[in-house]
């Protein structure tokens, strides 16, 4: 596994869940329909000019004012998506400059100015405003098929802040983690931090992806990942040692 866009392989996808929310099954993915949605996703993003050196800017629907801050399901499917052809994501960024696309709730896209050349994709809610797509909307039409994208470990895959971490160094990062905190198959990881922390896609989504384990949004676990006693904390999760 070199890339994280391995991390979706369709080879990978099991019956087992991968996205946890709680009330009926439908609301949660398995491992297959995880890797259908990621690649949906990617290929929906293509359509957008989303390739090797673009970067995809992501708005991941947390609550900063809420004590459970756990992001949207669907950002973290964009994530993956913008992974699988070879962009750079940055999660809550601080300036809108250089981006090519803008994932994000529907409801803080409509009206946004954005910069020249930069489209807007709106998950949630249709959204009115004809220039926001609908991300859930027009990837349900999309085919799940892997096109050819030439990603190389040593690409840029987040950018946080003025730093970027590539795919082998994330990918590093969550295997670290993993060991650290011996991670198993059959735990249920809480997400429960904004992915604007690069620590909480480590241990809050790599991590979980690496070792088999369910990762939940809203419902019971074994380890939290959260900025609080006794959970993981995403400040303490770095790229070069935990």
């Amino acid at each position: 596994m070199d890339v994280l866009g391995d991390l979706v392989h369709p080879e990978r996808g099991t019956d087992e869940l991968w996205i946890h929310r709680s009330g009926p099954r439908s609301r949660s993915w398995s491992g297959e329909q995880f890797c259908v949605e990621a690649w949906k996703a990617g290929n929906l993003l293509r359509h957008y000019g989303i390739r090797e050196g673009t970067t995809v800017g992501l708005f991941d629907g947390s609550d900063p004012e809420s004590s459970d801050e756990a992001p949207n399901a669907q950002a973290i499917i964009a994530l993956f998506g913008a992974w699988t052809v070879g962009a750079t994501v940055a999660v809550d960024p601080a300036s809108l400059d250089g981006l090519d696309v803008l994932v994000g709730p529907a409801n803080r896209l409509e009206g946004r100015e954005l910069p020249p050349g930069c489209k807007a994709i709106g998950y949630g809610s249709r959204p009115e405003d004809p220039t926001v797509a609908h991300f859930e909307g027009e990837r349900w039409s999309e085919n799940p098929v892997q096109f050819p994208a030439d990603v190389e470990p040593t690409d840029p895959a987040l950018r946080a802040g003025d730093s970027e971490r590539t795919h082998a160094e994330l990918l590093a990062a969550g295997r670290r983690v993993r060991e650290a905190y011996g991670i198993e198959s059959d735990d249920r990881i809480a997400l429960s931090a904004s992915l604007s922390d690069s620590g909480a896609i480590i241990a809050g989504i790599l991590t979980p992806l690496l070792a088999g384990a369910t990762i939940t949004l809203d419902g019971e676990s074994t380890v939290t990942v959260a900025e609080r006693d006794g959970a993981i904390r995403p400040s303490d999760v770095q790229t070069s040692e935990i």
